[in-house]
């Protein structure tokens, strides 16, 4: 280990906790979304809050930005740093937890998917364009959630298939493997609600979701229609 290659990897970890959001929410005095935004579930992501609260544009530029900060973060350490494959998959697994679990603004704070692109964008260019066309599939087809976690556990097993460096293939089943763990956050309050605990972990991991995507059928309770709680 080299100490500037450590480095590196705590700066993948600050750039990664870049408030994008809350900036952004700041700038536009808009007190609501912060008020809503928590980390009990996918329904209060500042990501998804902002499309009601500020509209689509301000949304797509504070994604934008957390995109970026794993995208340059990381291209700088491979070109300028020359960070070997190992500490680069680190640096970009780094980014992402700072993303996810920032030691400051936390309710605001994202679920993982911006980042993430920002630093397959770089290391794992064709899997992000493989998940990113998996994703806006699913969007069209109203199963975004779905669609997401289908993406996320497609990247490590196409870079598997495509021969990427282990430390590559690695890096996107940790990542995988985080964000389920955030999408984790709350489910206790989905328990309690009265979801079964195989369902209540279901719906978080794969639908990202409190409850059964619209029109899915509650499984063993024989209900529809129930939207997410």
């Amino acid at each position: 280990m080299t100490w500037s290659s450590a480095v590196w990897a705590a700066g993948g970890y600050l750039a990664g906790t870049f408030p994008s959001t809350l900036i952004v929410a700041l700038a536009k005095n808009a007190s609501g979304l912060i008020r809503a935004s928590g980390r009990r579930a996918g329904e209060t992501d500042p990501h998804i809050l902002m499309v009601k609260h500020l509209g689509v544009g301000w949304t797509a530029l504070a994604a934008t930005l957390d995109v970026l900060k794993g995208f340059v973060l990381v291209l700088a350490a491979r070109k300028w740093a020359h960070l070997d494959q190992g500490w680069l998959a680190l640096t970009g697994v780094a980014v992402v937890v700072g993303h996810m679990f920032p030691f400051y603004g936390r309710e605001m704070a994202g679920r993982g998917m911006a980042a993430t692109a920002g630093v397959l964008l770089v290391l794992l260019p064709v899997e992000m364009v493989v998940c990113g066309v998996l994703i806006v599939l699913g969007g069209i087809l109203r199963m975004t959630g779905l669609a997401s976690t289908i993406g996320l556990v497609s990247v490590p097993a196409v870079a598997a298939v495509q021969g990427q460096p282990g430390q590559f293939v690695a890096m996107a089943a940790a990542i995988v493997i985080i964000i389920m763990i955030r999408r984790l956050e709350g489910v206790g309050g989905v328990i309690r609600a009265g979801v079964s605990p195989a369902s209540a972990v279901v719906y978080r991991c794969l639908f990202d979701s409190s409850g059964p995507p619209a029109g899915e059928r509650v499984w063993g309770q024989g209900r529809e229609d129930i939207p997410p709680g």
